[in-house]
């Protein structure tokens, strides 16, 4: 696949080829989302601002509809596996429908940077202008530096993690009903673009992407988010998978006044060992005593590294459980949060 630093050298030069040229892209497939078919069908060419399916439905001339592009060849499991786009209903043929797409604002495509492009690609063209566009569009005043941090700072890879984190915190944002008049803090946007890029785990760019939609819920002068940007920033995977696991199954108290504290909770080696996907219990245990040292679980008290017969805690903080809901894009009262995700079981008031 061609070099995710080659798409933002030639997006951002001045030769661009025509934006509405159509191109035949062998192995292009096209679903409609919603609709009541659940055949693939082949997408008879693409541009940058429509596509033509060779399909036998016909869907009403207007109509919008979320159509999901993917390529025949590459995995179910692929990051670049599938892309959903908005389209509308603009004209039919004997063969098919014409559609237009419905980009989010500011969202640039540019197809054709190679002769002839793979289908994954042409998907990966999608899945990167549109993160690129949210970046800018929460913070416009951050627009140069994400050029030149996507252009040179980062190496591929990070790209591609930077991408996925952008593409979570819209998947949330998105449920919002004003989500296009929320904007964040230039530092806060850069350090998480930066920063979260290193991580591979979907699960902690997951935390990452919570983070960067609740400080867009904040406002773009709030930057109370950064305190936590820190932390996140020092868990690697085995951290994260251990940290998630302790607020997941944690029971809560949350007392009269709001806050919001755990009841003791412990996991047994052969737990942890599935948990944190890794049999060195060495490695295991150096990971929750920086948990600990970091305030998102409580303080260890120990004489030596547990065994295998001995159990470890995991009860996570007050600090630990408000970063917890903001992984989770949530801002406010961490209560409110527990109390909208966690069984009323798990859910208690203070005695």
């Amino acid at each position: 696949m061609r070099s995710l630093k080659s798409w933002f050298e030639k997006t951002f030069s001045d030769k661009r080829e025509p934006r509405a040229e159509r191109r035949s892209v062998p192995g292009l497939e096209a679903l409609r989302a919603a609709g009541s078919g659940s055949e693939l069908e082949d997408v008879k060419d693409i541009s940058a601002t429509g596509i033509y399916i060779l399909t036998k439905e016909r869907w009403p001339e207007g109509e919008v509809n979320s159509i999901r592009l993917t390529c025949e060849n590459e995995p179910k499991d692929a990051l670049d596996h599938e892309v959903v786009v908005q389209a509308k209903t603009v004209r039919y043929g004997e063969d098919g429908v014409g559609l237009a797409f419905v980009l989010p604002p500011g969202m640039e495509l540019w197809l054709w940077k190679a002769a002839h492009p793979e289908p994954e690609e042409i998907l990966s063209e999608f899945r990167v202008a549109r993160a690129v566009a949210f970046l800018k569009r929460i913070c416009p005043a951050a627009s140069s530096e994400l050029d030149l941090m996507f252009r040179e700072g980062l190496s591929n890879l990070r790209i591609r993690n930077s991408i996925e984190i952008a593409l979570h915190a819209e998947e949330m944002l998105d449920r919002e009903s004003s989500s296009d008049k929320l904007h964040a803090p230039k530092d806060v946007v850069l350090r998480i673009t930066e920063n979260g890029s290193w991580s591979d785990s979907g699960l902690t760019q997951r935390l990452w992407a919570g983070l960067l939609a609740s400080a867009c819920r904040a406002g773009e002068t709030d930057t109370s988010t950064m305190p936590y940007v820190e932390m996140l920033s020092q868990l690697a995977t085995m951290h994260s998978r251990i940290f998630d696991a302790a607020c997941t199954r944690a029971n809560k108290i949350i007392a009269e006044d709001g806050s919001v504290s755990a009841r003791q909770l412990a996991f047994t080696s052969d737990q942890l060992i599935e948990i944190a996907d890794a049999h060195d219990l060495m490695r295991i245990d150096r990971n929750i005593t920086q948990l600990s040292d970091l305030g998102l679980i409580e303080l260890r008290v120990k004489s030596k590294y547990f065994t295998w017969t001995e159990d470890a805690n995991v009860t996570p903080t007050s600090l630990g459980l408000e970063m917890f809901a903001r992984c989770h894009g949530h801002l406010g009262a961490p209560s409110d949060f527990y109390r909208e995700t966690t069984s009323n079981a798990q859910v208690a008031p203070s005695s």
